[in-house]
């Protein structure tokens, strides 16, 4: 592993969009494993951004940690399948000699935006940070795409966009299998089946009040009479 340094200079280099990051992770000892355990950490933020479902399902202390590492390992495994169809895309179109490690390295570390991933859970504002973050590491994957295999911009956009479009196709496809499985193990990892739908989760919440906040209960303060 890197110096907390080396590995703080790193991050912020994908942070600023520095192209130079591409080829750091790649040539530097540790760095590799650093974009391992940033694609990680980047998962359980994202998690806890949106553990507010977990709240309302009312998930016990336990499992609430365990549905935390489920979903960032589902986070990571999503984008090493994103790095292998920008592998098959790169090769097909542009740089048939394109090794898989390389890319992989670069896509993981291009996900540090997403560190700030827990920021979702604020309200208001947590659609627009999650489409802001997206963005941000989505061009930071392209820059980091360009650099490692010597694209143009639009070159390396297109090969990003083509294989996140590639990642979609086989998750409706041939990946129905891995995404049940993904769900069944986020519902045995809370312990409870969530409600995830907005009205059911709304219906939840309501459905046990506290007593004090009941119309007509007791312990209710009542307005004195002029």
């Amino acid at each position: 592993m890197l110096e907390l340094g080396a590995a703080m200079e790193l991050i912020r280099n994908v942070l600023s969009l520095s192209s130079d990051f591409a080829i750091t992770v790649v040539e530097q000892a540790g760095a590799g494993r650093l974009a391992v355990l940033v694609v990680i950490l980047a998962g359980l933020s994202e998690a806890l951004g949106e553990s507010v479902v977990l709240f309302v399902n009312r998930v016990k202390p336990k499992h609430f940690l365990r549905s935390l590492f489920i979903s960032a390992f589902i986070f990571a495994f999503t984008y090493m399948f994103l790095a292998a169809s920008i592998l098959v895309v790169a090769r097909l179109f542009f740089t048939p000699s394109a090794q898989f490690a390389p890319i992989l390295a670069v896509v993981a570390l291009a996900q540090a935006p997403r560190l700030f991933g827990f920021l979702v859970f604020l309200p208001y504002f947590g659609l627009p940070i999650s489409v802001l973050l997206w963005i941000w590491s989505l061009l930071a994957t392209t820059v980091g795409v360009a650099e490692l295999l010597d694209l143009g911009a639009w070159q390396a956009a297109a090969v990003v966009a083509l294989g996140s479009v590639l990642l979609l196709t086989l998750q409706r496809t041939i990946g129905r299998p891995l995404l049940a499985l993904a769900r069944i193990a986020r519902r045995r990892a809370a312990g409870v089946d969530l409600v995830t739908d907005r009205r059911e989760l709304l219906a939840l919440i309501d459905s046990g009040p506290d007593r004090g906040l009941r119309p007509g209960s007791p312990e209710r303060r009542r307005r004195p009479r002029l």
